[in-house]
């Protein structure tokens, strides 16, 4: 039968893509955003400030905009007070640390004769030794290593032919070539400088929008997932977004006090340069593990070689072995007490597998590297466990099924920086569970809420009022 004029055309209805045309795409897409970041790696390191500054801000934003500030200008006067203090702390530091370790004078004229003589007297105390009937003789390799510190005295003290007629040779070179050399070398300077400042104001823009647009990407980002698994996907940024401002803070934190107790320290025990060693000591603090270590070298050397100020009457090494003690002394300190009071558990990863990772991201990207090793190990982890718990078709957050349901939407962002205690909109009851979760919007298939894994006996209570609620991402702590 015909259809009549009247009566609306038959649509036939449009079939979704194959499951290998999906898996085709997405496979394309991935590549795409890897080629992007390839493509971006000479700006890596300038990613990576813009992403830990837009997470040390947060709280001061959400103060702001607590204070009833819009939210883009609680961001300009965040960034203005940010930009202040790494003018300002510096211009303080240096100064002092300049001042601190001016008086320290090292002798190594003195050094090098010590080692000198401590190395004649070996083949006397140790000429060498027996191995399964073997005699190894260490003498020749004693008498070797006398004559090349020998040497190398005699160069500290006497410059030899060679470099005093290179000295009066480069003291009369022609006009012109010094003109050239100081014109290339003026022209290098003020092209490095365009460059700083350019990337100084790149970062700061970057950081400027990263910052502002922080609770649109949330939004976008949880609305990635399927309706069903929305509360799951939240939840998983919430948790990976927690684990990278703790730690921020935390190091940060934890910079700061082990910096002022060397500092302090230090200078009780009478070390030259105590000033100096607290500030490399609190600037190591934000490498785990490694930093702590590599800040101890210096204060053990500077015992080692210049004594103590507060007990003149102990000897250099006796000195140096107190130094270590009280290295370890904080450092146990930290561990113990500070640690799991300032970073909780937020990392939760073995010190060894911290230690490898460390020294791996140090290797390929250098100093940034070392410092954002754990957190990324920490997000590999939650993201692998998450991952590993839908392989096998578990629920990678039981919790959520017994957790108040409240409404189609959330009145705050699941945001990677708010507590999730704040998440809910205001009507909403919470359970004792920390977690909320989405129910099934009232706009999705049945199909969907009825394979959505959370029966209705799950659905606790709903909010009574979800007309004027915010949509995701409009607000933040």
């Amino acid at each position: 039968m015909e259809n009549s004029p009247e009566s609306p055309p038959i649509i036939a209805e449009e079939s979704g893509w194959s499951p290998q045309i999906r898996i085709l795409f997405l496979i394309i897409w991935l590549g795409i955003a890897l080629g992007l970041v390839l493509l971006a790696r000479p700006l890596w390191w300038l990613l990576v400030l813009m992403f830990i500054v837009g997470y040390l801000v947060q709280p001061v934003v959400g103060f702001l905009q607590r204070l009833f500030i819009p939210r883009g200008l609680a961001t300009i006067l965040t960034l203005l007070m940010v930009i202040v203090l790494v003018v300002l702390v510096p211009s303080i530091l240096v100064p002092l640390v300049f001042q601190d370790i001016a008086p320290i004078s090292i002798d190594w004229n003195g050094i090098l004769q010590g080692i000198v003589r401590w190395t004649e007297q070996l083949p006397n105390t140790v000429p060498g030794f027996e191995i399964f009937g073997y005699e190894v003789a260490l003498t020749p390799l004693y008498d070797q290593a006398a004559n090349e510190l020998i040497k190398l005295q005699t160069q500290a003290l006497q410059p030899s032919v060679e470099s005093v007629i290179n000295t009066i040779l480069a003291g009369v070179r022609p006009t012109v070539q010094v003109v050239g050399f100081a014109t290339a070398l003026a022209t290098n300077v003020i092209g490095r400088t365009i460059g700083v400042l350019l990337y100084v104001i790149l970062f700061i823009l970057l950081t400027f929008y990263f910052t502002n647009e922080q609770p649109r990407i949330v939004k976008y980002l949880v609305q990635l997932a399927p309706e069903r698994f929305e509360a799951e996907w939240a939840e998983l940024w919430r948790r990976t977004g927690r684990t990278w401002s703790l730690f921020f803070r935390g190091q940060l934190i934890l910079s700061i006090v082990i910096g002022v107790v060397v500092w302090l320290g230090l200078s009780i025990l009478g070390i030259p340069g105590a000033l100096a060693l607290g500030v490399l000591a609190g600037v190591l603090e934000l490498i785990p593990n490694l930093g702590p270590l590599l800040a101890a070298i210096p204060g053990v050397l500077m015992a080692l070689l210049q004594g103590s100020t507060t007990f003149p009457e102990l000897s250099n090494w006796l000195m140096a072995l107190i130094v270590i003690g009280f290295y370890v002394i904080i450092q146990q300190i930290e561990n113990l007490f500070l640690v799991p009071r300032i970073l909780g558990r937020s990392v939760g990863i073995h010190a060894a597998l911290v230690l490898l990772g460390v020294i791996v991201f140090t290797i390929h990207f250098g100093i940034i590297g070392a410092f954002v090793a754990t957190p990324t190990l920490a997000t590999l982890i939650i993201w692998f466990r998450f991952f590993h718990a839908r392989i096998l078709n578990r629920r990678p957050y039981p919790e959520l099924a017994t957790s108040a349901v409240i409404g189609n939407r959330f009145a705050a962002a699941p945001t990677i920086f708010s507590p999730i205690s704040e998440i809910a909109p205001p009507g909403a009851v919470m359970q004792t569970s920390p977690v909320a979760v989405l129910s099934p919007r009232e706009d999705a298939p049945a199909s969907a809420q009825e394979n959505s894994g959370i029966s209705e006996n799950d659905h606790v209570m709903e909010a009574s009022e979800t007309a004027d609620e915010p949509e995701i991402g409009d607000q933040l702590i």
